[in-house]
């Protein structure tokens, strides 16, 4: 049944379908989403404290049957059986500095998990890409691996026909056999990274590895020279950074709590209105009528 859950994989995967099956499965980044909900949240009901009341309703109902009760050397007879209920509502309004400075502080909050689930998507994407790249290198060391065997196997063959012919001597022949070995041993070694490399991939998509794992990278990165200008990075990551974004939504919010510690000095206004109402009925009037 887990198997059935997990998103089908391409055969021919590219690096955009990747960075969207992460983000739809990694269960870290999907950890760091799940965040925004409950700031929302919090967001509303500061709000909805700032400018609404809050509203109590209670009730209950009660029922005493025929019967005699003694206290002390009194005892106290009910010859009909009686039902009550009671119910009330009641309306409380708090005005202080806590309420007046609470949407600030949580709206700053909810900036706040913003930016931590844009730097999780981000960071995520950075070790996608990177595992991407990773899989891609490994591939073609396997094909360099792969030609080296290829070679070495050509080099024995001259090898053992200039022995045939008494060009060479054995140890030469030998010699070739020996590097083939090592060039086959690299090969073998270059496969299994291959599959370490995509096993890891899946790991950071939040998925299972296919069964024949035959899953293959389409991409293509050209390599090009770097025109960046350390200035230009400095003030890229100090104005798009979401860390740091953050960490400075959270320094507004603590400034939102610091005036709501100072004002709790100040004064505080309350309103309360309630409504009530209690009832009482005798279920039977026969006995009362008689007596």
């Amino acid at each position: 049944s887990l198997g059935a859950q997990q998103p089908a994989i391409p055969a021919s995967l590219s690096l955009a379908d990747a960075l969207a099956i992460a983000r739809d499965n990694s269960p870290v980044y999907r950890q760091v989403l799940n965040d925004r909900g409950p700031a929302a949240l919090n967001t509303r009901g500061a709000y909805t404290s700032l400018f609404l009341p809050s509203v109590t309703a209670s009730g209950g109902m009660g029922y005493t049957g025929v019967g005699e009760q003694v206290f002390l050397t009194s005892s106290f007879s009910q010859s009909a059986s009686s039902m009550s209920s009671y119910y009330t509502l009641q309306l409380d309004y708090l005005l202080s500095s806590a309420t007046l400075t609470a949407p600030g502080a949580a709206k700053a909050e909810q900036r706040a998990v913003d930016s931590d689930v844009e730097s999780a998507r981000r960071r995520l994407e950075f070790d996608v890409t990177t595992q991407y790249l990773t899989v891609l290198l490994a591939t073609e060391n396997e094909r360099v691996a792969g030609r080296q065997v290829e070679n070495n196997r050509e080099n024995l063959r001259l090898a053992q026909a200039r022995y045939g012919v008494g060009q060479v001597t054995l140890v030469d022949v030998r010699r070739a056999e020996v590097a083939l070995g090592n060039s086959e041993v690299l090969h073998l070694r270059a496969t299994a990274a291959i599959e370490a490399q995509k096993l890891r991939l899946f790991e950071r998509l939040g998925v299972q590895a296919p069964i024949d794992r035959a899953v293959q990278l389409t991409d293509t990165f050209p390599v090009q020279e770097p025109t960046w200008l350390l200035p230009d990075l400095l003030r890229m990551a100090e104005e798009e950074n979401p860390a740091l974004r953050a960490l400075r939504d959270r320094e507004r919010a603590a400034a939102y709590r610091t005036k709501a510690a100072w004002g709790d000095f100040g004064p505080t206004v309350a309103l309360s209105a309630s409504w009530s109402g209690f009832t009482q009925e005798l279920t039977n009037l026969d006995p009362v009528i008689r007596g």
